[in-house]
């Protein structure tokens, strides 16, 4: 028997593992219990129909508390960034410096962050202050309390037919604690290998009375943070543009680079450059020099942050009545408070103009700043344009204070045989921005007439006086809120073959509103740097909306769902949903769905302007007669349950978008070249406008944004679990959490590419690109007061190009014109032309090819007595460092991917915490 029994054991831990290398683990899939205690109903995400079978037709994935703290992450942001369904668009912190700076955002399917709907108890959050690109409106993820959590489900599936608005790609809903009694207590401390990135995090919960036995519960959650900046020079060639070594290009300021040829290297250095009788000369003696251009080489690097300073200060309370046996009323009120101070590359003044505007606003044109000729710096002895980089100001910075405060209280109970749910909410975020080292042109001018801004080089710097005179620091207080009412309402209406007819029905109304104004200086081209961004907007929705979930047998389930919703700034909107779930045997079930969705127009994009760049200024108004986006997903695939323990689906998934908004196209605007001087003339599109300066060329294009455009993007979903009891040795869990996109295929103008395994639509990626692959695996052993977990993170590779098929042309000399960028490379005749980034030979740089990113993380716990918990964990436990993203240097100033590689970035980083209930 003993002998017997020790086989048996080990034979279950030869084949946990083998499963665990195969792949049946996951970091971020449901943890269902071997088997359940009872049949309580649950509301899952997705429907607002209770049921006991937590398995729906629509996919959906559950973090659980515990399964969130064994991935070590210290953020809500860190945990959903690395489900695999998060693909291109999302906001990781590392992008510190754009319209959104200080915020974090998911984006489900790659769809962008406002086709993702974030919900808090299954209610709607206010958005950010700021908007992604000027256009897109979105949750911040920083802005949700991580202590409090319960769980987070997050479902993969278009769901407007129970929400509303922006469930294109899915739903990702926190869930906060609701009835919890006890005391906690707890800190961890945590920075990398390199000494720096240094995160203290504390937290308190309590919570008394039991809701079953006293008839009231009151939960308290407190929770403060300080994450330390990383700075991208103390991390090789992420913070290095000279990158000869990497068998590319010196992209220094100053440097020569035989791609572009001499006459294009960047002149913007703290050494100052002018012309002078038709040839650039530095203003002040530098070292080194570039021996081709004369100039003065500088990395603008030393100033970008690798992750920015954070400190998060969150409070959560939730007070639970029961009133009657029938009725509990609730309230919850948060606050929650995050600050970010980031860093980015110093701004620079050149070029020969500074053009801003906007639809209000049509056309301002900005001399180029000009050294008077007895300036004491000016050795030229006549009046000289010039280039500068302003690194006086240790780089542009911005620190972003964002309080949001959500109240909500409510009644939940039954009545004549319905189960309801009714509140009313209101949701408010006030943001408050300051920008420094941003410099205006008449800050500039003036300094350099009255000779008081002088030019000194790195290592020397302006009185403080004089820098605030030429670069003023700037803020903005902008502000969101909704304020909401619903009601729902479910019953079982009669018993069927499979189970109970159950229906849900519902009301919601709620007002949204939006106001972000301008920088001072972005209206009128003052403040260089900045693009001009406003906003201002506010509306009434209110939805009406069913759903039905009949088994009517015991093999077959049917559901479906239709909302209706009334915006008051474009008009209605009809969404319906269907589903089955198919079970011929208790081990196998065949599911599937089709919905419908919509994303209403943002406020961005009906009700301000927004302004940016490419060869000419572009500039975007909100368009009031905008069409909501709309879309048709589909999902079909089944669940697989062959033993007790052992579970996996396999979803294959699709989402087609139409009437996508987009900035307008400005080849469309047409317009030549040249035209009158001084002159603004009607475009081709409606409400659009040319826009000619003094001498007549063409500087800008203007017109509403427009529905242009349509994506389809699908692919494949895997997850799988195996729990097992191992006797002594403990209980092991494993699993795996695989999205496989098949295409992601946009067109435009007629026109469709394809960017799945690239690093397009740049547009929207800011460059992170959409790998077809990503893969979390996991494997967690638990064994009496220990236990640990072990995580394998998989990005897949990306080729260098936006998207498949960007086509090069051969110029017939021996050279060819990249499609992506307008660049001119050296060509063999032999090798592919369809690259976005090439060697100091010309060649496609690695094959034209991003390679994969593979991280391991570990965590572990030690329960040293009844309450007190000590946790251990190491993320990138084998400090593999980001991969060089030769596609980015010199479109986005950076050298690693922002969106998939952070890990790699920071390297190796411990944490260690404590935790104590008492």
């Amino acid at each position: 028997m003993k002998s017997g029994t020790t086989v048996f054991q080990r034979t279950q831990v030869a084949r946990a593992v083998i499963t665990a290398l195969c792949g049946t683990a996951s970091l971020f899939i449901a943890q269902e219990t071997l088997a359940q205690q009872s049949l309580q109903r649950v509301e899952v995400t997705g429907s607002n129909i209770k049921r006991t079978d937590t398995e729906t037709a629509s996919p959906v994935q559950v973090l659980t508390r515990e399964d969130i703290e064994k991935t070590g992450r210290q953020s809500i942001q860190e945990v959903l960034r690395g489900i695999t369904a998060d693909g291109l668009g999302s906001i990781p912190t590392s992008f510190s410096n754009g319209f959104a700076s200080g915020s974090a955002a998911v984006s489900l399917r790659g769809l962008g962050v406002n086709s993702t709907l974030v919900l808090v108890n299954g209610r709607r959050m206010t958005t950010y202050g700021l908007a992604d690109d000027g256009q897109r409106n979105f949750v911040d993820l920083n802005s949700l309390p991580l202590e409090a959590v319960d769980r987070i489900e997050v479902l993969k599936d278009g769901a407007s037919a129970i929400y509303g608005a922006d469930a294109v790609g899915g739903v990702v809903n926190v869930i906060l604690r609701k009835n919890y009694v006890g005391k906690a207590i707890g800190a961890s401390y945590g920075q990398s290998s390199r000494g720096d990135g240094k995160t203290v995090r504390a937290f308190g919960s309590i919570g008394i009375g039991d809701l079953s036995k006293d008839r009231y519960n009151v939960f308290m959650s407190l929770e403060a943070s300080k994450q330390q900046e990383i700075w991208s020079k103390d991390r090789g060639f992420i913070g290095e543009s000279d990158l000869r070594s990497h068998n590319f290009w010196d992209t220094s300021n100053g440097a020569s680079r035989g791609y572009l040829g001499v006459t294009s290297a960047t002149a913007n250095s703290p050494y100052g450059t002018a012309v002078v009788g038709g040839v650039r000369q530095n203003i002040i003696n530098c070292s080194p020099v570039d021996p081709v251009t004369g100039r003065c080489h500088f990395n603008p690097l030393v100033y970008q942050q690798v992750q920015p300073q954070i400190d998060r200060l969150n409070f959560f309370t939730r007070g639970t009545l029961e009133i009657s046996p029938a009725m509990t009323g609730y309230a919850e009120l948060g606050i929650f408070n995050t600050t970010t101070k980031a860093s980015g590359t110093a701004g620079s003044v050149g070029g020969g103009r500074v053009f801003s505007g906007n639809l209000f606003n049509p056309a301002f044109l900005q001399p180029n700043p000009t050294m008077p000729a007895n300036h004491p710096d000016n050795r030229f002895g006549v009046p000289v344009a010039i280039n500068y980089l302003f690194t006086d100001y240790n780089g542009r910075n911005i620190e972003a204070e964002n309080t949001v405060s959500r109240f909500i209280t409510g009644l939940q109970g039954s009545a004549l045989g319905w189960d309801y749910d009714t509140a009313i909410g209101y949701i408010r975020s006030e943001l408050q921005t300051t920008r420094t080292g941003f410099p205006t042109v008449n800050g500039i001018q003036a300094g350099l007439n009255n000779g008081t801004f002088r030019i000194l080089g790195p290592g020397g710097r302006n009185t403080d006086a004089v820098l605030n005179a030429v670069a003023p620091a700037v803020g903005i207080k902008p502000t969101s809120s909704v304020a909401l009412i619903d009601f729902k309402a479910t019953r079982e209406l009669a018993n069927l073959a499979g189970g109970p007819l159950a229906v849900a029905v519902g009301a919601e109304a709620r007002r949204e509103n939006s106001n972000t104004p301008d920088y001072p200086g972005t209206n009128n081209g003052q403040l260089i740097g900045l693009g001009f961004s406003s906003f201002k907007a506010g509306r009434t929705v209110s939805a009406m909306f069913a759903e039905v979930n009949a088994p009517v047998s015991k093999m077959v389930e049917l559901n479906g769902a239709v909302r209706g919703d009334h915006y008051s700034d474009f008009g209605n909107a009809f969404t319906p949903k269907v589903g089955f779930k198919i079970k011929p045997i208790d081990s196998v079930a065949f599911r599937g769905t089709y919905a419908e969705a919509f994303r209403a127009p943002g406020p961005a994009e009906t009700g301000g302007s927004s302004f940016g760049f490419t060869n000419i200024a572009i500039l975007s108004a909100g368009n009031p007669a905008i069409k909501p986006e709309k879309a048709k997903s589909y999902t079909m695939g089944f669940v697989l349950e062959p033993f007790a323990g052992f579970s996996s689906t396999i979803d294959y998934w699709r989402v087609e978008r139409k009437d996508e908004i987009l900035q307008a196209d400005p080849a469309l605007i047409g317009g030549a070249n040249t035209g009158t001087p001084n002159s603004q003339v009607a475009g081709n599109l409606p409400g659009s406008l040319v826009i000619y300066d003094a001498l007549g060329q063409k500087v800008a294009v203007a017109a509403p944004f427009t529905n242009a455009s349509r994506t389809m993007t699908d692919g494949v979903d895997l997850d799988v679990k195996y729990r097992m009891n191992l006797g002594s040795y403990g209980k092991l869990t494993t699993g795996l959490s695989w999205t496989h996109v098949n295409h992601y295929r946009r067109t435009s103008d007629g026109v469709t590419v394809e960017y799945a395994g690239t690093h397009g639509p740049i547009v929207q990626s800011s460059g992170s690109g959409t790998p077809r692959d990503r893969i979390s695996l996991t494997a967690s052993l638990d064994q009496g007061p220990f236990s640990g977990t072990v995580a394998v993170n998989y990005v897949g590779k990306i080729k260098l190009v936006d998207h498949r098929g960007e086509e090069a042309e051969d110029e017939g000399d021996g050279t060819v014109v990249d499609a992506g960028n307008g660049l001119v490379w050296n060509w063999d005749g032999v090798s592919s032309r369809q690259c976005g980034a090439f060697n100091l030979t010309g060649q496609p740089y690695n094959n034209c090819k991003l390679p994969s990113f593979t991280t391991v993380d570990i965590f572990g716990k030690w329960t040293v007595m009844k309450g007190l918990d000590l946790n251990f964990g190491v993320q990138n436990l084998f400090d593999r460092k980001a991969p060089f993203d030769a596609y980015l240097p010199l479109s986005y100033g950076v050298n690693w991917n922002q969106g998939y590689h952070q890990a790699g970035a920071v390297g190796r980083y411990f944490t260690l915490g404590a935790r104590y209930s008492f």
